[in-house]
């Protein structure tokens, strides 16, 4: 007799993280990259266990996590950086390491003890746009976040995903409201620079256009008074 396995359909928090430059480092130095790779897997250990996270695979240097809310994904996900960043500080330039972090709300189907569903699917693609140290959310994940005062998310824009459907509006977290206002000053440079940029190829444009119809204006002037 032979029986079916056991399949559960859910809405899921889903967490996908990866070391920045691993690949890179386990070629250059292999006894390195494990040892941070002990050092990654035990600091996220305790912080799961801190937000009832369920580690469901290890992809080399990479992980898939399952959280019953975005909440809890997002403050482990927080905590996470924090606290690489804190070791980071103790330690020399060889043994110092980054991650990214992706994180997206959507059905799962578990089976077998791993998860599949389109929402797997979208969070793997959303870490792309991470930075080192940083943290990036679906809108759908952000939008679960409303109201959470202390957690503080801006928009990145809207982006295509490898192999997804659709343009998606990705959300970045902030660590502190320092990183938060740091952000938004380079943001706002940034724009102004634009802004300016635009204005003038605009004003070029419009001189070369004049100078343009100016020439072709004096020509037929000039044809019209020979003949």
């Amino acid at each position: 007799m032979s029986f079916s396995p056991k399949m559960e359909r859910k809405l899921a928090a889903i967490m996908f993280t990866d070391i920045i430059g691993y690949s890179k480092l386990m070629n250059t130095d292999e006894e390195n990259a494990l040892k941070i790779l002990d050092v990654h897997d035990e600091i996220l250990k305790n912080v799961l266990e801190k937000f009832n996270g369920s580690l469901i695979k290890k992809m080399g240097d990479g992980t898939l996590v399952e959280f019953n809310s975005t909440l809890d994904a997002t403050k482990c996900a927080i905590n996470l950086q924090k606290d690489i960043t804190d070791l980071n500080n103790l330690k020399n330039q060889k043994n110092k390491f980054n991650i990214r972090i992706g994180i997206h709300i959507g059905d799962i189907v578990k089976k077998d003890n791993d998860i599949f569903g389109d929402g797997i699917n979208v969070a793997s693609r959303i870490i792309n746009f991470a930075d080192s140290g940083g943290i990036c959310l679906s809108k759908e994940a952000s939008i679960a976040l409303k109201g959470q005062n202390d957690i503080i998310t801006a928009s990145i824009g809207i982006h295509e995903l490898k192999n997804i459907a659709g343009d998606w509006d990705l959300h970045r977290v902030f660590l502190s409201k320092k990183d938060f206002k740091e952000w938004s000053e380079r943001n706002y440079l940034e724009n102004q620079k634009n802004q300016k940029t635009a204005k003038k190829f605009k004003s070029i444009l419009i001189s070369i256009f004049l100078l343009f119809f100016a020439t072709i204006s004096c020509q037929f002037i000039l044809n019209k008074y020979l003949d």
